[in-house]
């Protein structure tokens, strides 16, 4: 079989690699070329990537949040390639994602899930992870969470137990009063036997006290108490969400976006509230505590003015 008369010539060093290179184009692609990898994954620099709970003793059936927090240092308006672990012992009512700039710089991306245990035991949630290109070395990585492990137990007592027992507790307590009101009866029948009185006439009724003016409660304050005595994940986004409604965001609106429209002109406590709800609502967990105790002032304030914006009427 005659040879290539381009690589018949070639008697360097590097005859074997090019041999090998024409070989490899005579018979189609083999591999998929590493920078054809780069491209379909993002570079980041991670530098934090935490898997929680707002529950860790439950009982079956009682809906938990998980809640994935990952830092990045690049400016990104999503987050791909994450998975998610194997939740088949849980029923998934809808997850929720966001990704906004981070105060120290870069982004903050949260995705919060809504599940339910189905059976009972420690329950131990795998990691989630993420693919992506590492950028300190520009390899393809595969980042992982830690895991989280739900102590669940049987259902808590049911509403037919509790009827059951509030039943029994009134028939004994109507036997006992109805025991002790014999005696009683009797003596009142036999004094109205001897001695019969003159009707009185009805007391007359009074007319009813006027009903108190009851003022109605914001919503905002109820969420704020709420958050001041048990802060977490979930209750930071709500009052988040209701923040958002009384500017009137849209939900692909971000505080940049907000801040750019000017949503909050002339309520200066409604944007510093924002503002101080939205660095909670996407810290990692480990932060959040603190996050929480800083937005409180800013949340405060707007609660005590005196007509706070977007109360209901």
């Amino acid at each position: 079989m005659a040879r290539d008369p381009i690589v018949k010539r070639l008697s360097c060093a590097a005859c074997p690699l090019l041999r090998a290179g024409l070989a490899a184009f005579a018979l189609g692609p083999v591999f998929i070329p590493f920078p054809a990898l780069t491209q379909v994954l993002a570079q980041l620099h991670v530098r934090t990537f935490t898997l929680s709970s707002d529950r860790y003793a439950l009982h079956v059936g009682e809906q938990l949040h998980l809640t994935i927090v990952v830092h990045v240092d690049e400016r990104i308006g999503q987050l791909d390639n994450v998975t998610l672990p194997d939740l088949s012992g849980f029923d998934v009512y809808g997850d929720e994602r966001r990704c906004a700039r981070a105060r120290r710089g870069g982004t903050d991306c949260t995705e919060v899930v809504l599940i339910a245990p189905k059976e009972t035991g420690d329950r131990t949630i795998d990691p989630v992870t993420l693919d992506a290109v590492d950028a300190r070395n520009h390899r393809p990585s595969r980042f992982a969470s830690n895991r989280v492990t739900l102590h669940v137990t049987g259902e808590p007592f049911s509403a037919t137990d509790a009827a059951r027992q509030v039943s029994h507790v009134a028939l004994d307590t109507l036997v006992v009063l109805g025991a002790a009101a014999i005696p009683f009866v009797l003596g009142l029948l036999l004094l109205r036997a001897t001695r019969r009185r003159p009707a009185s006439p009805p007391p007359v009724a009074a007319p009813p006290a006027p009903s108190p003016l009851v003022r109605p409660v914001d919503p905002l304050l109820r969420l704020v108490v709420s958050l001041r005595d048990e802060p977490g994940r979930a209750r930071v986004l709500a009052v988040r969400d209701e923040l958002r409604r009384r500017v009137g965001a849209r939900d692909e609106e971000t505080l940049g976006d907000l801040e750019a429209r000017d949503a909050a002109r002339n309520k200066p406590a409604l944007g510093d509230a924002l503002r101080a709800i939205e660095y909670a609502a996407f810290v990692e967990e480990a932060r959040l505590v603190d996050a929480v105790r800083e937005a409180l002032p800013a949340l405060e304030r707007l609660v005590a003015a005196a007509d706070p914006v977007g109360a209901a009427p």
